[in-house]
């Protein structure tokens, strides 16, 4: 178990820096697309998207908000770390894996971004209890597995025709880091489900007076 941890741990040096580089900086490209594209739509789509979160602030308050049912909330938390998994299965995987960091990136700063620009700092506010708080624990496991996958990709790519079932880059560290990443997208999920609710109705009464 000892060795199991200090593998997690040290992941980006056991699977390789590369793969890390290149998930934070695909990541990275793709949240950095996402603010410039929010920023850059028009005055009538803010107030189309301003009017959308007032009905959104006001059904809050009003608890008048519908809380989408258990399984929509479970395929929303493990849609992404289940396709960054899946990916490190299949050496096409150097192609999509980075496709998706860009994915994960540009919907993550984009939402946040279209927030600030709707309501400015209290937008922010906002944005953290839906998103960053829930983004604590799966935006990390996110990239954790992207980078494993990457690294596994690549490993699969590389394989010769004759290679056998031990030259797999399926090692128990690597499962290991699976299980403590689903625990972690579980926590986001259910802070989601139970606590983000609770403070939004909060702010709903900070932004509508």
């Amino acid at each position: 178990m000892r060795r199991a941890v200090t593998g997690f741990w040290w992941s980006p040096a056991t699977e390789g820096t590369p793969a890390l580089v290149a998930t934070a900086v695909f990541f990275a490209l793709g949240g950095i697309t996402g603010c410039l594209i929010a920023f850059q739509v028009a005055d009538e789509g803010i107030a189309a998207l301003a009017g959308y979160l007032d009905r959104f602030l006001s059904a809050v308050q009003s608890d008048g908000l519908e809380i989408p049912a258990f399984a929509e909330f479970l395929w929303r938390s493990f849609r992404w770390p289940l396709a960054a998994t899946l990916l490190g299965f299949a050496a096409f995987g150097l192609l999509g894996l980075p496709l998706l960091a860009s994915a994960r990136g540009f919907f993550f700063a984009f939402s946040i971004a279209s927030f600030a620009r709707a309501y400015g700092r209290e937008g922010l506010a906002l944005a953290f209890f839906l998103l960053g708080i829930p983004g604590l624990f799966s935006i990390p496991a996110f990239l954790i597995l992207t980078t494993q996958s990457l690294s596994s990709a690549y490993a699969l790519a590389g394989r010769g025709g004759g290679s056998g079932r031990r030259d797999l880059p399926f090692h128990r560290e690597h499962f290991f880091r699976c299980g403590v990443c689903a625990a972690a997208v579980c926590v986001s999920l259910l802070l989601e489900r139970y606590l983000v609710p609770a403070l939004v109705s909060g702010a709903a009464a900070v932004l509508i007076p």
